[in-house]
């Protein structure tokens, strides 16, 4: 699709959003996006998962650009634009202050994931994404590029100290009960997204949406023209969108797009 004949832009996370209780596309939201793709409408994934993962997802539909691991990894029409690797040296001290808490650290890069150790959060939290264990490599930064950190516990006390210890060098979102989403300092959703706009034109941007449900899709619906939180999103995510649209598993997508009179 040339920017010339696009008409807006959609962001979509996608677990709790775009994606149903087992981290599929459904039927329904596969035919909408094959619909707003006929529409001109340019369709982006915005997700904490990783590239490999948003590829493997969105595989079969229109999507061929991504917002990955936060803000960290960026593609446009299946070309990278961004990417934002943790030096080694931060990540070596993000596992030693970790180890004082007992809290496993996964590593994510653009095609695979390790974790030095695994508790019982980390299994929780793969069983609630449908995702496989990452398979245990305590140096696995040093030989790859790390675009993203999760650490695991179930201790929310222990987030203020990691962020204290780590600010102006890191960024920490409780994306679940479970879990703590790791990314650059001064990188979010929100970046990402101004790195896709650096591609589009401005009648393009001006008509901007984005559906999001967690703590790290903030960001993501201060950046865009209409915000529409889903229905399951915590009440900090729905306070600040401009509208709140049905749960994910309740046709929300379907219903934020008839309220914007898209479809």
């Amino acid at each position: 699709m040339k920017n010339s004949e696009t008409k807006g832009i959609i962001f979509f996370d996608l677990d709790g959003t775009l994606l149903n209780e087992r981290s599929e596309i459904s039927t329904e939201n596969r035919l909408l996006l094959l619909l707003l793709d006929d529409l001109n409408y340019l369709l982006v994934a915005a997700s904490g998962r990783s590239p490999k993962e948003i590829e493997t997802i969105v595989g079969r539909s229109p999507i061929s650009s991504y917002v990955s691991l936060n803000g960290q990894y960026v593609v446009y029409e299946k070309k990278c634009i961004s990417h934002h690797a943790i030096p080694s040296e931060l990540i070596t001290e993000l596992l030693s202050f970790a180890h004082k808490f007992q809290t496993p650290v996964a590593m994510y890069g653009k095609e695979d994931y390790r974790i030095n150790f695994i508790n019982s959060a980390t299994k929780k939290l793969y069983k609630l994404d449908n995702a496989d264990l990452p398979q245990i490599d305590e140096t696995y930064f040093l030989d790859e590029e790390i675009f993203m950190l999760y650490l695991f516990n179930e201790t929310p006390e222990y987030d203020e100290l990691f962020m204290k210890e780590f600010k102006g060098l890191l960024t920490f979102y409780r994306d679940s009960p479970y879990s703590l989403a790791v990314i650059l300092h001064g990188r979010s959703k929100k970046q990402g997204i101004y790195d896709i706009y650096q591609q589009l034109s401005p009648d393009v941007i001006k008509n901007s949406f984005a559906f999001g449900d967690g703590m790290n899709d903030i960001s993501m619906l201060q950046s865009v023209t209409h915000s529409i939180a889903m229905g399951n999103a915590s009440d900090s995510v729905k306070k600040i969108a401009d509208y709140v649209t049905t749960s994910h598993t309740d046709s929300g997508i379907l219903t934020g797009l008839k309220h914007y009179k898209i479809i």
